[in-house]
């Protein structure tokens, strides 16, 4: 349900954009459209696999892939790895948390790494020239924060299952029969 609200939000910021603000960029809007489309189909097979207790070892980690593909999708539509869509990577990675996965936590951190990088490679065919569509210092950073977010939601992750544990060990021993 939050990836369905989250994806009305952000299309609403769009419409903003396309009816209000610039009034321009038919073909982005369309295009848009259709991945808004595309990634509210996707949210509501998640649901309805949730709803109906399928619960296949792979459904996380392929939902998490449908949103990091479906914000390059939408990034590349733009500016690439200039756009501000790029900072859904750190939403990717911080709704990945909410499966309690350490390993999916992991998974969103290296795929968004690795999207955003797939983006520099679209706009800036030759990486190793002189002249660089996103300077190799603002490609280090953006790589670096989506490498730290990963890691921090992931120590987030670890401490909530000690938590958890730790509570249902006090919980056992304030229910035993004495």
């Amino acid at each position: 349900m939050l990836r369905i609200v989250a994806v009305g939000a952000f299309y609403i910021v769009e419409l903003l954009r396309f009816y209000v603000f610039e009034k321009t960029g038919a073909d982005f809007h369309r295009q848009a459209t259709m991945i808004a489309v595309a990634w509210t189909m996707v949210a509501l097979a998640v649901m309805l696999c949730l709803r109906l207790r399928v619960f296949p070892a792979a459904l996380k980690y392929v939902s998490t892939a449908c949103d990091v593909v479906l914000v390059m999708a939408l990034a590349a539509l733009g500016d690439g790895p200039n756009s501000p869509v790029v900072l859904l990577f750190f939403l990717v990675i911080a709704m990945a948390a909410l499966r309690f996965s350490l390993g999916l936590v992991w998974f969103a951190s290296i795929a968004g790494m690795l999207g955003y990088w797939f983006l520099v490679g679209l706009k800036d065919p030759k990486w190793f020239d002189a002249d660089h569509v996103v300077a190799p210092t603002t490609q280090a950073i953006t790589l670096l924060s989506l490498a730290v977010t990963g890691i921090i939601i992931g120590q987030v992750v670890r401490r909530v299952k000690a938590m958890a544990s730790d509570y249902a060990q006090r919980l056992a021993v304030v229910e035993k029969p004495a």
